[in-house]
């Protein structure tokens, strides 16, 4: 239950406190004093969205399983800032402990009840169906899970046998050519190398030519110079120190001739061949695929994984298969049983929610919940709406049938019979009804009271003199400014406030207020 309102700043209000006891707390004040203010506040600490002032800010005390919790917003700086217990937190998590503890319902929130998921939500909660909706919600996210890896995994396994030709091919193309990445790159070296193999055997055999084996070499004419020279030694020996000199170029002739003439190459003009078809082959398949070649090589291994894959995709889909059949069978299992429980507790719902509406002046009343198969969804596999006729006739959809007042009464039955928060807040819950139907609503708002906090703003004499707690709204100015102020009031001042919403205060209305206090109470 919410405990205590602390309104620092909020539109008209400020530096306000507003203490709300359990049972039922009543607000009402003239026309314009903004009675729903305090209403606006507590949906401003929500988290509801507007256009607020600098320096707005709320905080509430509610009561929660551990004890009182304060909760906080404030508007600093352009935003709107969340504390709980006076630490720092999301909207998100002061928006989770409000749900647990409130529920507000203004005149428009009524308009929710027309909602075909909005009626359904309700009759689950007051046929305490609630954990058997929720089992359903768990095994349908769970089978639509698996239903979509089953289709994602499927769509995979059908395109891999699509394209497995096309596969097989790409990998023939890359492993007929047999090239590494790493191999590729030592053939490109070969190929380099091998661009200057001819002209250095061709300049090679012209070098061995005229060192040795041409009729005019190198070694033929020292050798011719050499005998000469031997022939002069023996008439002249000073010349044999030159021969000595000849004797050993001829030999250093030889010796180079015979070095170079042993000289092998790595690489064969059909080699040469070969690499330049490898090379030629692999920018081919970099032009056909717009990659290099060794991406090429690498997403050929993914694919050939892929490939390979294709037997353990087939035994894993049918396993997944098997699972999500086993999971839809579950589903339909617990939705039959959800639906089952619906129909079965629906003639109850309804005799209920019209003897509720009776004791609220709708005497000729009749609800009749239409639950109807359809397809398995979250929820279910229910249609289900509220059909509801005011004056015993044929039970119509609430959007063709049933008025403000109607639906603000029907809303009211629905909380009687299964209160949905320890606090109910109801804005102007006396919209479009007067006379003795209001003095059937107080009353059995009183009873709702007995069981969880209630919040009720009003203009209503009857739902005034109802309450265990009773606030007024008053507008006053203060230097020149209009401000909202919230007064608790005394069982005197109450008698006097239900005079004043009966009529003119006079002596007569005053006594008709307490007759019309002593009546709410009996």
């Amino acid at each position: 239950m919410i405990s205590l309102l602390r309104i620092e700043k909020f539109l008209l209000i400020q530096n306000l406190t507003v203490e709300f006891s359990r049972g039922l707390n009543v607000v009402s004040g003239e026309t314009g004093t903004g009675k729903s203010m305090t209403i606006y506040s507590i949906e401003f600490v929500m988290g509801k969205p507007g256009d607020y002032e600098e320096g707005t800010a709320v905080e509430m005390e509610v009561e929660g399983e551990k004890g009182p919790i304060i909760l906080r917003r404030e508007v600093s700086g352009s935003r709107s800032r969340y504390y709980i217990d006076g630490r720092g937190a999301s909207q998100r998590a002061v928006q989770e402990v409000l749900e647990e503890v409130v529920s507000l319902q203004g005149q428009n929130e009524f308009i929710k009840i027309l909602k075909h998921e909005f009626q359904r939500d309700l009759i689950d909660r007051v046929g305490n169906l609630t954990p058997l909706r929720k089992e359903v919600e768990e095994l349908y996210d769970r089978y639509t899970s698996l239903k979509k890896d089953y289709d994602e995994l499927s769509s995979k396994l059908e395109k891999l046998k699509r394209e497995k030709d096309f596969i097989e091919f790409r990998i023939r193309e890359v492993e007929e050519l047999g090239v590494s990445p790493s191999d590729l790159e030592e053939l490109k070296e070969k190929a380099q190398k091998a661009r200057h193999v001819e002209k250095i055997r061709e300049k090679l055999s012209s070098a061995l030519f005229s060192l040795y084996e041409g009729d005019k070499s190198a070694y033929s004419l020292v050798g011719s110079a050499l005998r000469d020279l031997e022939e002069i030694s023996y008439l002249d020996p000073s010349y044999r120190e030159a021969v000595g000199d000849i004797e050993k170029i001829k030999e250093k002739i030889y010796e180079v001739y015979s070095s170079l003439s042993e000289a092998e190459f790595d690489i064969s003009p059909q080699e040469v061949d070969r690499i330049n078809e490898i090379l030629f082959q692999v920018q081919e398949l970099e032009r056909k695929y717009g990659k290099e070649y060794r991406e090429v090589v690498e997403e050929t291994q993914m694919l050939k994984k892929e490939l390979e894959e294709i037997d353990n995709l087939e035994r894993n889909l049918e396993d997944l298969g098997f699972e999500k059949e086993r999971a839809l069978q579950s589903l339909r299992q617990s939705a039959e049983k959800l639906s089952g429980e619906r129909k079965r507790m629906a003639p109850e719902i309804e005799t209920k929610m019209a003897d509720a509406l009776s004791r609220m002046g709708l005497e000729s009343a009749t609800v009749r919940l239409k639950i109807e198969e359809r397809d398995i969804k979250r929820h279910g596999k229910d249609f289900v709406e509220i059909l509801f006729s005011s004056h015993g006739g044929e039970p119509k959809p609430l959007s063709e049938t049933a008025s403000g007042g109607e639906l603000s009464r029907l809303f009211l039955a629905l909380a009687l019979l299964n209160p949905p928060s320890g606090t109910y807040i109801f804005d102007e819950v006396d919209a479009g009804i007067s006379g003795e139907t209001s003095l059937k609503v107080a009353k059995l708002l009183r009873e709702v009271a007995r069981r969880m906090q209630v919040i009720v703003i009003t203009h209503s004499s009857a739902l005034c003199a109802a309450g265990d707690r009773n606030l007024k709204t008053e507008k006053t100015v203060e230097g020149g400014v209009a401000r909202v102020r919230v007064k608790v009031l005394s069982e005197d001042e109450k008698v006097q406030e239900v005079a004043r919403l009966m009529g003119a205060k006079t002596r007569s209305t005053l006594e008709g207020a307490k007759e019309l206090i002593k009546m709410v109470r009996e």
